[in-house]
């Protein structure tokens, strides 16, 4: 296992298979898509190349990357560009042996310029079920109902997309600013997605602290917890999360981009891990943040001395964390640890 850590591990973590639980699809846009999407408007004359593209996406703070978050959305401009977008973020995926994700959407962005969160919704299932026939990755969808839009407008995404649980919708989350924005004016609109059917997570302890996390599980009902980076401002909260096995969906250079954390060294997935909490491994915006989910593995092996093992288990957590049905789960398993095995063999 030493030799292979010291001398292959890059190429073995990029052919391990992985799963990916927290990943914003406007936020995974390869840049050659993007790129695409730019040309066709035809109205940024100065982006010709994929190192322009490169340069615009830079960012000196959380604010101005709101700001080029905002710009890049501006290119997505029909309902029929989110087939080709979910169809590419899978095709890179499934190029890093990804073999299921699930990804979060967030329609609601779209809807001044009159996209139709349904018909958004539907091309969205027409590429992932191509994306899988082509690629053979399984993937999900999560909708993001978005903090800033309130509980109304969230009830009203809820009733429109309502009719797609089951057929390529999964679950809901709350993303958007959680320090201006928090979670408990949804409780009604989690009551009643969970009684619909859907599953439940949502984004917290990210730029709010430990009570943020508390509301989403205590209040909002969640099964998971997207980013949770600031659990260990309470220790009761991290005693709570090893006790009911609630699973954080950890972002780390994501973390890092955004100023949550300072340093990879300070970041305290490895705490968290060595505590026994069900930490799992994703990229969030791979795009936005320049990383993907095969750097984040590779950046915990590097950076934070985890081993071969302990990515084994990162990845069998992204599994049993997953909204797949259990039976699901241990199919991919069993796939999983054959493939484990015949890489093991290949690099020793």
């Amino acid at each position: 296992m030493n030799t292979i850590l010291t001398n292959k591990i890059e190429q073995f973590i990029r052919e391990m298979p992985k799963v990916e639980l927290h990943l914003h699809l406007e936020g995974a846009i390869p840049l050659e898509t993007l790129l695409n999407f730019i040309k066709r408007e035809g109205k940024e004359p100065s982006i010709k190349t994929i190192e322009d593209l490169r340069k615009k996406l830079t960012y000196s703070n959380f604010e101005h990357f709101i700001e080029v978050w905002t710009w890049k959305n501006t290119f997505i401009k029909y309902e029929r560009d989110f087939k080709e977008l979910v169809y590419q973020v899978l095709r890179t995926l499934s190029q890093q042996n990804v073999k299921y994700a699930e990804i979060t959407y967030s329609p609601g962005d779209y809807w001044r310029i009159g996209l139709s969160a349904r018909k958004i919704t539907e091309y969205l299932i027409e590429g992932k079920e191509k994306a899988y026939r082509d690629f053979n990755i399984r993937s999900e969808l999560i909708v993001d109902l978005v903090r800033e839009h309130g509980p109304e407008i969230g009830m009203h995404r809820l009733d429109e997309l309502t009719s797609y649980r089951g057929k390529g919708l999964i679950g809901i989350t709350i993303g958007g600013s959680e320090q201006s924005f928090p979670p408990d004016p949804y409780i009604h609109v989690y009551k009643e997605a969970k009684d619909r059917g859907f599953r439940l997570t949502a984004h917290a302890g990210e730029a709010a602290g430990a009570e943020s996390i508390w509301t989403v599980i205590n209040k909002l009902g969640v099964e998971r917890v997207g980013h949770g980076i600031r659990a260990n401002e309470d220790v009761e909260l991290i005693s709570f999360l090893k006790e009911k096995k609630i699973p954080l969906e950890m972002c780390v250079i994501s973390n890092i981009k955004t100023g949550v954390c300072k340093c990879i060294e300070d970041h305290p997935i490895k705490q968290y891990f060595n505590q026994g909490l069900i930490v799992t491994v994703n990229s969030d915006d791979p795009t936005m943040f320049n990383t993907t989910i095969t750097m984040e593995f590779l950046e915990l092996v590097k950076r934070l001395n985890f081993t071969l093992d302990d990515i084994k288990k990162l990845t069998l957590n992204g599994i049993d964390s997953s909204f797949m049905l259990n039976s699901e789960k241990e199919s991919m398993k069993s796939q999983f640890e054959e493939e484990w095995q015949k890489l093991l063999s290949k690099y020793h």
